[in-house]
């Protein structure tokens, strides 16, 4: 079989119980024929997508209580903490931390 239109298979290359087509452009395509029905030893649960998305806005709306502030998330991880000083990408002007922190909140306000 031809994977994706991509020329005749030139050769097989083993790679684990699925296999790698060699085409004769020279670009390896996975065969997803020769792949196992059954998934691996270390899969706890196999998710449909719908599962997954479930499971993320689950873990999302458990975690809202962590959340941290704009603020909060630069002093954190800026060494130069409110000391620093700011400026938007591609812009000229220097912010302080309090004039940041006010104008990124009336950007991202009008943004939304």
């Amino acid at each position: 079989m031809n994977v994706n239109g991509i020329g005749a298979a030139t050769g097989y290359q083993a790679a684990g119980k699925a296999m790698v087509r060699q085409a004769q452009d020279g670009t390896q395509r996975f065969d997803w024929e020769m792949v196992s029905q059954t998934p691996p030893s270390f899969v706890g649960k196999v998710w449909t997508k719908e599962e997954l998305m479930q499971s993320v806005d689950k873990q999302v709306q458990s975690n809202q209580s962590k959340k941290m502030s704009v603020s909060d998330m630069i002093k954190a991880t800026c060494i130069e903490g409110t000391r620093a000083r700011f400026r938007f990408a591609g812009e000229d002007k220097i912010y302080t931390f309090d004039e940041y922190i006010k104008e990124l909140d009336k950007r991202s306000k009008n943004n939304v």
